[in-house]
């Protein structure tokens, strides 16, 4: 049963990549997985890359096992059910990429993951609200800019009397009796 148990918890991989495997080593807020794949020999590095709702991360190098498996330890922040590929890079430089699995389907407990991927990507911060930071000092200007006129304008209208509201008064017709007369 144990036997069964494990080859369904592992994925076969197109060539040249064999089984894959994961499977939880320490579960809290972040996840530490152990992750191997089996490939045909002659290769000299192989990764684990790793694919995330946020994007990609760093890529996880993998530990030859000398049998063709190779092993290698991922450490994430959170608890999401990420994607993993295989690179196998030859010793030319030229590399073969598997197909992206998830944490489940390689066999970690659906429990450990969280159930859903979120469904939005984290929110960026949006920084200082240039538009709102303008209107304001669009506003404390024209604010200053009324005291100033009501301040000289207020001036004008003392001692020097610009209006000429004075020859108004001198220019009065003289049928109208002054009420200072009687």
């Amino acid at each position: 049963m144990p036997v069964l148990l494990v080859m369904l918890l592992s994925v076969v991989l197109g060539a040249p990549f064999g089984e894959a495997e994961a499977r939880a080593l320490e579960v809290d807020t972040g996840m530490t997985i152990e992750v191997s794949v089996q490939l045909e020999s002659g290769r000299s590095a192989v990764l684990a890359r790793v694919v995330a709702f946020a994007g990609e991360l760093p890529p996880v190098a993998l530990v030859d096992q000398g049998d063709g498996r190779w092993v290698g330890i991922l450490r994430l922040s959170g608890r999401e059910d990420v994607q993993v590929a295989f690179e196998a890079i030859d010793a030319d430089g030229s590399s073969d990429i598997s197909e992206l699995s998830t944490l489940t389907e390689l066999g970690v407990d659906p429990a450990t993951v969280s159930p859903t991927r979120p469904t939005t990507p984290p929110a960026e911060d949006p920084g200082p609200n240039w538009w709102l930071i303008g209107g304001a000092v669009a506003g404390i200007a024209a604010l200053v800019l009324l005291v100033v006129w009501a301040v000289t304008g207020a001036a004008d209208k003392r001692p020097g009397d610009p209006d000429d509201t004075a020859d108004l008064e001198e220019r009065k017709p003289d049928s109208e009796p002054d009420d200072a007369e009687d």
